[in-house]
């Protein structure tokens, strides 16, 4: 946020606002099922419709799978902050309750701490990701860990 805007108000986006519409634009050609977690959909819930409206249309809030806090507890032991782990747990646990399905194949960010720190830690993140959900029942032994990306990464791709 812009400092001396107030929420409710329409303020010129930030850098990162622009770089996440012009993500979000590249993401939606082709036509792809793109998802929102359940605390974003609430944020923009309360922003300007001019900025939020096409976020809230064009994306599904992903509902809390039932062993996502399980596997955010895991992450904060990798020094997640909490925010991050529950996005990160999301990825692989959140659930779409209308096409019935779990997981998604990538989280894009812009929070220029969340990739960076992921991959740092990705081979145990892996071996604590598949030793968790070997122990589960079925489906959820067939889950697998969401790429973390950035937008940058994907705007460079173009």
């Amino acid at each position: 946020m812009n400092a001396g805007c107030a929420w409710h108000s329409v303020c010129p986006p930030t850098p990162a606002h622009v770089e996440a519409a012009n993500v979000y634009a590249q993401l939606c050609i082709p036509l792809r099922r793109l998802y929102i977690t359940e605390q974003t959909a609430h944020i923009l819930d309360r922003r300007p419709p001019l900025f939020a409206a096409p976020f809230l249309t064009e994306t599904s809030p992903l509902q809390k799978g039932r062993y996502l806090r399980r596997w955010a507890r895991r992450l904060r032991e990798l020094t997640f902050a909490p925010e991050d782990a529950i996005v990160v747990a999301y990825g692989s646990f959140g659930i779409d309750a209308h096409f019935s399905s779990i997981g998604v194949e990538a989280i894009v960010t812009n929070d220029l701490k969340l990739a960076p720190h992921f991959h740092a830690h990705q081979a145990e993140i892996v071996y604590r990701f598949h030793d968790m959900t070997a122990q589960l029942p079925a489906p959820y032994t067939a889950l697998t860990l969401s790429a973390v990306v950035t937008t940058a990464s994907i705007l460079a791709q173009t």
